[in-house]
Formats: structure tokens, sequence, C-alpha cells
């Protein structure tokens, strides 16, 4: 219940904030104080985990929704095609709606290669209409993602494992910075390796990165 409050009142701003205000207090409070390489590493496997679970909560209230809402109809297909830049595998059908109304609607999404294929023009054809977002959906496809999206969920996993075991193999590397931001990598023995201050090459491509990300965050 708090979780839906939250998500539904976000929007990309609050959420640039708030991700910037966590990622700094860890910075001050945490890694400032235990700079070891494999608190870092594994500080970063955890905000990707935390990525990947908050795109897969979004996505699965998403689905919820469309297949608690969604109506099911027979509809005729009228044409098939791949479109767009990312080459969708598209479908255009033509249905009649509950109201009455008849709807002629191309979809895509979750449609796979193997799907699309088997997809023969005059043909009929599953599909759910959710009324509110005008939305439809391949009701095979759809389904078959929704079992699919195990995957997903070992993906994020995967970050947890990762970070653990970089964690557990670079724990004793510390991470040394200056005032300039320059860090370097000490290894437990007191000898410094990867050192920025010694490459000014290293520092420019640095400093270009930061700005670059500057500038795509708040061109937002």
């Amino acid at each position: 219940m708090l979780l839906n409050i939250f998500f539904d009142n976000m929007n990309s701003t609050l959420e640039l904030v708030l991700i910037g205000a966590f990622i700094f207090a860890v910075y001050w409070f945490v890694l400032r104080r235990y700079n070891t390489l494999g608190l870092r590493m594994l500080f970063l496997c955890v905000l990707l985990f935390a990525g990947c679970c908050t795109w897969l909560y979004k996505d699965e209230k998403d689905l919820a929704h469309t297949i608690s809402k969604g109506e099911e109809h027979v509809a005729t297909i009228l044409s098939k095609s791949v479109s767009g830049k990312n080459k969708d595998n598209t479908v255009e059908i033509s249905f009649t709606a509950k109201d009455g109304r008849l709807i002629n609607i191309a979809t895509s999404k979750y449609v796979s290669q193997q799907e699309w294929e088997k997809f023969e023009v005059g043909k009929p054809l599953s599909i759910l209409y959710v009324p509110d977002s005008q939305q439809t959906y391949v009701q095979q496809s759809i389904m078959r993602f929704k079992s699919d999206k195990i995957y997903l969920y070992f993906f994020a996993g995967f970050w947890v494992v990762l970070g653990i075991v970089l964690y557990l193999w670079l724990r004793k590397y510390k991470v040394g910075v200056d005032e300039r931001g320059n860090e370097w990598l000490e290894r437990e023995d007191g000898t410094v390796f990867f050192d920025e201050r010694r490459s000014s090459a290293m520092r420019i491509a640095k400093h270009g990165n930061i700005v670059s990300k500057l500038l795509q965050t708040f061109g937002k």
C-alpha cells in the first residue's frame, strides 16, 4: 500500500533528487570512512539491483492492471509488419469493443519473432483490450511474457551475487583520494597502483565523463 502511494506520486525530477541524496549520504557517511574497493563495488551492484527491482515493481504493477482490467476479444488480423527503429514485430488488428465501437489498432508490445511469424492476415487472434488506457495486447504474447519474467528476477539477483563476490575479492584494496578528486588504489602492504595523479589522460577522461553525465542528467 505504501509503495503504491510512493510510486504513484513519483515524478522524474523527484526521482533524480532522491537518488542523488541517497548516493551522497552513503558516500559521506559510509564510503569516506570505509574506503575499500570491495565495498564500493558492492554498493554499485546494490544500486543496480535496486534499479532492477524498481523497474520490475512498476512493470509488475502495469502487467497486473492489464490482465485484471483487460477485455478479452477475438480480433481479425489486417496486416503485419516490422516497424520502427527497434524493428518491432507489429500486427494490425480489428475488433469490436464491448461498447460497440469498431477498433482498428496496431500493437507490437511483447510480441516475439516466433509469434509474429505465425500470424496470418485474415485469421482470428485473441487479444486483451484495456479500455482506460486504450491499449491492446496479443493475449498469447502477454501471457508468455508474464511466465518469462522469472528470468528478469534472476538478472536482478545476479547483481547482488556479483557484488558479494567483488566485495570478498577486493575488500583488502583501499581507495585513496586527494583534494582535487584524483583517486588511486592501495594494496594491503601499502603499495600504490592505478594512480590517476600520474596520468593526465586519465584525469581528463574522468572529468569529461563527469561533465557528460551531468549534461545527460539535467538535460532530462
